[in-house]
């Protein structure tokens, strides 16, 4: 495209004035080299779009030059240009990575148009892997959400555990508690900086369906205790399983645990008379939460179903919330978050 910079590389003085003159009416930026050692040392200190150059000149020649800057700056566009045209030239050239090739005597018109089209193509390859490394980086800060904000929720929950622990046996130990909460403001710290990351990396603000809501850190606890309720985990994390099952058991509840969707199924299949609540983690090993509900729906008309995950929150998890699950819990959670959305959907409201 026009504004581009281009090196014409010749050591024919009347072939790299021509090409220059003609191309700078084009309003590209020309910079004119008489020999390929020139050339390297120009891409060196100058960014530059597209190389033009000679095939046959004295010293390196055009394929040599077309293998050293493939090597020291392959973003560069590279044309080759010959009078001595012969289809094994052509496939030596393009097979080395030249993004296009030109006969000599030159016509004007034609290489204003390759050469427009040979940058116009290395800006859409440009944009390409960009775009690949968007994916890449996204891809990267998904994973890399989840697989920390699993030990984080353990982290989390088990310093609300200690807390309450030390105050059940009356400990009144003020540097253990000032450990603890410097651990906890850490890993809130962290938990916040890979929220920023998802941001990012996906800006987008998905539509929560009307009466939804994301459950946020600090959430006011809800008090009391009612009859006893049966709450079906389903999760593939072990250390998950086990730390939410003892924060809801010593608020009164039993926790029926299943460590993937086929054993959470057949459990709720079993049990759906005595189950208030499913706690389902959106991304297991064998099915999805999508499928999972969908499963669940089956067997009962309207199952209280709770999603959480360590992903962020995307169109696979509004869809479900969307076809009836009752809310989302995203990772990292601590005790308060998890007792307050769990007392509001079984002793908030009596319906099955």
């Amino acid at each position: 495209m026009p504004n581009s910079d281009i090196i014409v590389v010749d050591d024919d003085y009347a072939s790299r004035i021509l090409i220059t003159k003609v191309l700078e009416k084009a309003h590209y930026r020309i910079h004119e080299c008489d020999s390929a050692y020139k050339a390297l040392e120009l891409i060196r200190i100058k960014p530059v779009d597209l190389i033009i150059t000679d095939l046959k000149m004295d010293g390196m020649n055009g394929l040599e030059l077309l293998e050293r800057v493939k090597k020291q700056s392959p973003q560069i566009a590279i044309m080759i240009l010959t009078g001595f045209a012969s289809i094994q030239t052509a496939i030596d050239s393009l097979r080395l990575g030249a993004i296009d090739y030109l006969r000599k005597p030159i016509n004007i018109d034609e290489l204003i148009i390759r050469v427009k089209k040979a940058i116009e193509r290395k800006e859409l390859e440009k944009k390409l892997a960009e775009a690949e490394r968007r994916l890449t980086y996204n891809a990267t800060i998904t994973t890399a959400n989840h697989e920390i904000n699993q030990p984080l929720t353990v982290i989390l929950s088990g310093i609300d555990m200690l807390k309450m622990e030390f105050q059940r046996q009356g400990v009144e130990d003020k540097k253990l508690q000032h450990y603890l909460n410097i651990i906890e403001k850490s890993s809130i710290r962290i938990a916040d900086i890979l929220k920023r990351l998802r941001e990012i990396s996906s800006p987008k603000i998905l539509n929560i369906p009307h009466g939804m809501q994301m459950i946020k850190f600090q959430l006011d606890e809800k008090e009391g205790k009612g009859d006893v309720r049966y709450i079906l985990l389903i999760e593939d994390e072990e250390q998950i399983r086990q730390i939410i099952k003892d924060m809801l058991e010593y608020e009164g509840y039993k926790v029926i645990l299943a460590s993937n969707a086929e054993e959470g199924i057949e459990i709720f299949q079993a049990q759906k008379n005595f189950i208030d609540l499913i706690i389902l983690d959106f991304y297991l090993p064998d099915l999805n939460g999508y499928q999972v509900f969908s499963k669940i729906r089956e067997i009962h008309e309207n199952p209280k179903v709770i999603i959480t995950s360590g992903f962020e929150y995307d169109n696979d998890i509004q869809k479900v919330l969307e076809q009836g699950a009752i809310g989302f819990l995203s990772k990292p959670f601590n005790r308060k978050q998890l007792v307050t959305v769990v007392q509001k959907y079984t002793y908030g409201s009596d319906e099955k």
